[in-house]
């Protein structure tokens, strides 16, 4: 998937969003009902888009963390993010980094 691609997804689909209270099956579930690959975590209360999952990487974390919520997905992240790690975000094992 391209930026480009993952962008013209965003731009064509604004309601199609997940909350940080989503689950990882849930998130997979409006991924699947409306056929597209990414999708946006916003805010509830502000409106703000706090960052994006892949249909792929909620495929991995589903398999052993059906029920986690996006909230602790984009903590862990920005938790790698923030030590040096980001190079590894998207192909960490989840229970490397989720806690």
């Amino acid at each position: 998937m391209t930026h480009d691609t993952a962008q013209f997804q965003i731009d064509t689909m604004p309601d199609i969003i997940l909350y940080p209270r989503d689950t990882v099956m849930r998130a997979l579930e409006v991924m699947h009902r409306h056929g597209v690959f990414l999708l946006p975590v916003v805010d509830e209360r502000q409106g703000e888009v706090l960052g994006h999952v892949s249909e792929e990487e909620l495929a991995r974390l589903g398999q052993a963390f059906p029920l986690v919520r996006m909230t602790e997905i984009l903590t862990a992240r920005a938790g790698l993010v923030s030590e040096g790690n980001a190079e590894h975000v998207e192909r960490a094992r989840p229970e490397v980094w989720l806690h």
